[in-house]
């Protein structure tokens, strides 16, 4: 008969604002990674679902050719946030706890401050300005948000 069994394969979600965004600020960030030798520090988060997702009953589909397979059967589009959680850090806490007490001694330790591009996700936190004036102060550059894009990594 021909037919296998395949994984389905995890796609983010994209609003049509951001799959306008996504390639401008990704090609722009992509020319200032070329221009210098930066030491790139990723602020990413892992985030666990609430509810038992993890059960093997339809991860994958079935088809004759996975190429020829629709969009929508090959992939399970995931929304980074559940709908009805989000867990916030205020500023405040992101400021003391991350960045003065995490990232700046990370830095210091294993990295020239010169040489290091900080890559934070866009959660309103990270570009707080008490953070964007202690980075400045530091000499530590960031990715600005409006060069920022979304889901990416």
């Amino acid at each position: 008969m021909g037919i296998r069994y395949y994984k389905k394969k995890r796609a983010p979600k994209y609003t049509e604002k951001q799959l306008q965004e996504i390639p401008i600020r990704a090609c722009h960030f992509y020319r200032e990674l070329l221009k210098y030798d930066y030491e790139l520090v990723v602020d990413a988060e892992k985030y666990f679902l609430l509810h038992n997702a993890s059960v093997p009953t339809n991860r994958g589909f079935y088809s004759s050719d996975r190429h020829t397979t629709a969009p929508d059967v090959k992939f399970k589009r995931t929304k980074k946030f559940e709908p009805k959680l989000l867990q916030a850090v205020t500023r405040k806490t992101y400021f003391n706890s991350c960045i003065k007490a995490r990232l700046m001694p990370f830095i210091d330790s294993y990295h020239t401050k010169e040489k290091v591009l900080f890559w934070p996700d866009l959660a309103s936190s990270h570009y707080d300005h008490n953070v964007i004036h202690y980075l400045n102060d530091n000499k530590v550059k960031f990715v600005p948000i409006e060069c920022n894009p979304q889901n990416c990594p």
